[in-house]
């Protein structure tokens, strides 16, 4: 399944940096899910706004990681799968079901 053209990350999602271990946590308000993520894929679930692309996302993580950007791409890809697998982001069909 290809990631949401612009991914958003869900409403009501609670985060706690957990300090001195490089993780954060984000727990789903509907059922409790927490899931832990590291700094950097914490960051990129907090600049799923709606409003930038999943190719301005891999654009983002190339230049900041100075990864090539095929590579930035797939990644990107993989994470926003997951992000939508384990809820932190709509799919393209529910999102638009938020409008």
């Amino acid at each position: 399944m290809p990631p949401p053209e612009y991914p958003e990350k869900v409403e009501g999602l609670l985060s706690e940096d957990l300090d001195g271990l490089d993780e954060v946590v984000y727990v789903h308000p509907e059922d409790g899910a927490s899931f832990s993520l590291n700094p950097t894929a914490s960051a990129i679930l907090d600049l799923c706004n709606g409003r930038r692309s999943h190719h301005d996302l891999a654009d983002i993580l190339h230049e900041t990681v100075k990864a090539d950007i095929a590579q930035a791409r797939s990644d990107m890809e993989a994470i926003l799968g997951e992000f939508v697998e384990y809820g932190l982001i709509y799919a393209d069909d529910t999102a638009d079901a938020q409008d």
